[in-house]
């Protein structure tokens, strides 16, 4: 990971320098001259670069009253500028603003290539140390620990959704989930057996047609002990490859199902962030692990199961897989913990058409619930959009075979997956249903780790 030193004196050696200029900050008049020469207008999400004598010095406006998601943007961009460059100097109009626009070229400096065998040493970055100008040491030193945290969590949940399928079976997620424990967090693995013996038979019925067995892991934090109360239950999504079943997808459509794990990777790395952080709260996690494969074993359509819940399903299409392994994770939640309020992380649908790359599609059964994570979203640059639920929808889901079917064909993806989750959470529970379908990749053909700020800031503001 990229080395940031945090320091008042700066660092005459460095011959680049970095300025994150917001409106109202004074520029040298050397500088400006030469940014106004070039065309440089300071507005928000421009940069120029300069030189004064033998140093170059990049000018980065975030506007007149950016926000933290300006500032990270910021950040992101200015690692493009600075990659190739070993070390560079940062300094902007105060403490937070520093480091926020730091943890935003941490983020830029992300990369994956541990399967390439054949890049050249000049295509790897040089930018190896990054000195940020700060006015007080101590406390800027103190807050960096929590920017560092969250990026280490973001990194992680990057890492597991980009990792082959072949390297990441519900098997070897669910022993790097173990090996958290070094944190101080509680984890406990159910396999197949105990999923059969204790009736998560959803969860079971997903992953009867792959040889990797399905896998749901506990992850616990108690940062109170005072209370056996949870604070927040968090449940994810983990196909940790989706080819449909029997209801197979096309080959193009298979291509990024090794990111339909994406929710369960967000719900696990802010489990580690949270531990990183030392947070006080008390925090659940579930995430059930399963590969939908066809096989001779595999669902059938027209199948019914039990769900733990007791509620029975008929399969309509077994591409339709991950509302049902969440459905039973959020059933053994309710029934099995004390937990104020639940958040599932999935990529059940489509939101792509409707909300594009900007937000995230939220559900929710309570509205003051709903505004916290929209605010949450807000502040940290993963937004959310709030999509409808409504017992019409419901309706449509209603079999004449068993007390519910996985699909309405008549109804879209997201909204019905939404629809069935609600039927599996008890009275009086306050749950919200987060859909990152259209939001798990970066751009770049890489994940992207959304949900993992999203929640972290949900989590600060219990």
């Amino acid at each position: 990971m990229l080395e940031v030193v945090l320091t008042a004196k700066g660092d005459d050696k460095i011959k680049t320098k970095v300025v994150v200029w917001q409106k109202g900050d004074k520029i040298p008049a050397a500088y400006r001259k030469q940014a106004e020469y070039q065309g440089f207008d300071f507005a928000k999400g421009k940069v120029v670069e300069l030189w004064d004598k033998d140093e170059r010095v990049i000018v980065y406006s975030v506007g007149e009253k950016p926000d933290n998601a300006d500032m990270q943007e910021a950040g992101k961009e200015l690692y493009a500028k600075l990659e190739k460059t070993e070390r560079a100097m940062l300094s902007a109009r105060d403490d937070e603003a520093a480091l926020t626009v730091t943890y935003g070229i941490l983020q830029g400096s992300y990369s994956f290539d541990k399967y390439k065998t054949t890049k050249k040493p000049e295509e790897f970055p040089a930018l190896e140390q990054l000195v940020v100008k700060v006015k007080n040491e101590k406390k800027a030193a103190e807050a960096y620990k929590d920017y560092v945290a969250l990026y280490t969590g973001i990194r992680y949940a990057r890492d597991l959704c980009n990792e082959p399928a072949n390297c990441l079976t519900p098997e070897i997620f669910s022993r790097d989930i173990k090996r958290l424990e070094y944190l101080g967090l509680d984890v406990e693995i159910l396999d197949k057996d105990n999923l059969s013996l204790k009736g998560l038979g959803l969860i079971e019925a997903v992953g009867k047609g792959s040889v990797n067995a399905p896998k749901m892991v506990i992850v616990s934090w108690k940062g109170n002990r005072k209370t056996k109360e949870y604070d927040l239950g968090l449940v994810g999504k983990g196909v940790c490859f989706d080819a449909g079943g029997l209801s197979l997808k096309t080959t193009q459509g298979m291509l990024e199902m090794k990111q339909d794990m994406s929710g369960a990777a967000a719900v696990v790395a802010v489990m580690k962030t949270a531990a990183l952080q030392r947070c006080k709260k008390n925090l659940l996690a579930i995430v059930a692990l399963v590969e939908n494969m066809p096989d001779g074993r595999a669902c059938k359509v027209g199948d019914v199961y039990a769900s733990y819940s007791g509620k029975t399903v008929e399969v309509n299409n077994t591409d339709a897989e991950g509302r049902l392994i969440v459905a039973d994770a959020l059933s053994y939640m309710q029934r099995n913990y004390t937990v104020k309020k639940l958040v599932d992380v999935t990529t059940l649908g489509s939101l792509n058409g409707v909300l594009g790359k900007v937000y995230g599609g939220l559900f929710a059964n309570d509205d003051k619930w709903a505004a916290e994570l929209i605010a949450a979203g807000k502040a940290c640059g993963e937004e959310l959009w709030r999509m409808p639920l409504n017992e019409k929808y419901a309706a449509a889901l209603k079999s004449t075979l068993a007390d519910v079917r996985n699909v309405a064909p008549e109804a879209k993806a997201s909204i019905t997956s939404a629809a069935f989750l609600e039927g599996f959470i008890e009275k009086g529970a306050v749950w919200a249903h987060i859909d990152m379908s259209n939001m798990r990749m970066d751009g770049k053909g890489l994940a992207a780790g959304f949900g993992v700020k999203l929640l972290n800031e949900l989590i600060r503001n219990l």
